[in-house]
């Protein structure tokens, strides 16, 4: 009886270090994939688009960085999981399960963890309110078109945008409302499956247009302004959340020597001075 209840004990222990290692590994692979997340974009978009980022900048927040020990930590963890793994990997190709070994509870976290990777490395690249890509993604999706348009000779609109004035809406569920509500109007209005549109900043939105010449952009960023002017969301645009939209435009056939940053720069000035306009307008440069 003892020996049976000494077995048991044991097995508990295990599966509950086994619970353990999960949790540690899961943890530690979220604030370490974030955390490289953050460094890689920095760096490689500096890289890639020819710059820091200038006039374009937003204040965004820092994503604290693992220090030695805990990534020698990380590194510890992991040896127990994959020492785990090749245990489960053992039992699968002899089909016998040994005594001891890992439970159906731990492959399944096993499962988890691997989904939780796939997922980090999707939701880093989307806007938690509106759904579109975010600021990382759209730049990412710009270098991959810049590129491709380098290559082709072929011509590439950029627009910068923002909503005019709704700094001023005080009911920030409202404002947000108001802001998923404009993300799904630019989606309807922007036609073509290979058009990007992000949430470039708080109330600003970035939309790329590959293959696109100066009036074709016009008429896309026209029917942009028009159909966000057009809004009627009862409740909502009814108050000080009604809001306009300015658009700064810049189209161009990229080369070799120049930069993606440039590119950026470029609409953001456009979209500066379709701000001094008033709002409610559109700039081409």
């Amino acid at each position: 009886m003892n020996e049976k209840s000494s077995a048991t004990e044991q097995a508990e222990m295990h599966a509950a270090e086994q619970e353990d290692i999960m949790q540690h590994v899961q943890g530690m692979i979220e604030n370490l994939l974030k955390s490289a997340v953050d460094k890689v974009h920095k760096e490689e978009h500096n890289k890639h688009l020819g710059g820091t980022h200038t006039s374009a900048d937003t204040n965004a927040d820092e994503t604290p960085q693992m220090g030695i020990a805990e990534v020698k930590n990380f590194v510890s963890v992991m040896q127990k999981f994959i020492d785990n793994v090749n245990i489960i990997i053992a039992q699968l190709e002899t089909g016998q399960p040994g005594a001891g070994g890992p439970d159906d509870k731990f492959l399944d976290g096993y499962m988890a963890t691997a989904d939780t990777v796939l997922e980090i490395a999707a939701f880093s690249m989307k806007d938690p309110l509106t759904g579109l890509s975010n600021r990382s993604g759209f730049e990412n999706r710009l270098i991959l078109e810049w590129n491709r348009a380098t290559r082709d000779k072929s011509a590439l609109g950029l627009f910068i945008f923002g909503l005019d004035g709704l700094e001023e809406c005080e009911d920030n569920k409202k404002r947000d409302d108001y802001l998923k509500a404009v993300a799904k109007t630019v989606e309807l209005s922007i036609k073509r499956t290979t058009d990007f549109i992000a949430r470039w900043s708080d109330n600003e939105f970035a939309a790329l247009l590959p293959i696109t010449d100066e009036s074709g952009a016009l008429i896309v960023a026209e029917r942009i302004r028009s159909a966000v002017d057009n809004m009627n969301l009862p409740g909502i645009t009814d108050d000080m959340c009604k809001s306009t939209v300015s658009i700064g435009v810049c189209d161009h056939a990229p080369e070799h020597v120049e930069k993606p940053i440039d590119f950026i720069n470029h609409a953001h000035e456009a979209y500066e001075k379709a701000k001094e306009k008033g709002g409610n307008a559109i700039v081409f440069i």
